[in-house]
């Protein structure tokens, strides 16, 4: 029977694989951090919400974004700060 061990190591390999593979065809994550500028070009905001921080930055990621090569794939959905 497979060790969770043996399992983890399984996982662990399929993961390099994948992430390889996503390099070779210039598969890109969007994850834009806290406080970034919105940029609609690669993010897609679904909510304005009260924030300590500048206007039309991110203030949560609710879904990661991919691009290929410079084509967006799927913009990152996330919430933005509105203006004080």
């Amino acid at each position: 029977a497979p060790t969770v061990e043996s399992l983890k190591e399984g996982v662990e390999v399929t993961l390099k694989q994948l992430s390889a593979a996503f390099e070779r065809n210039r598969l890109m994550e969007i994850m834009p951090a806290v406080g970034d500028k919105l940029d609609p070009m690669k993010h897609q905001a679904v909510a304005v919400v009260p924030a300590d921080q500048e206007a039309n930055t991110v203030v949560n990621v609710l879904q990661k974004g991919y691009m290929i090569a410079d084509r967006l794939l799927r913009p990152a959905i996330v919430t933005a700060a509105q203006a004080k």
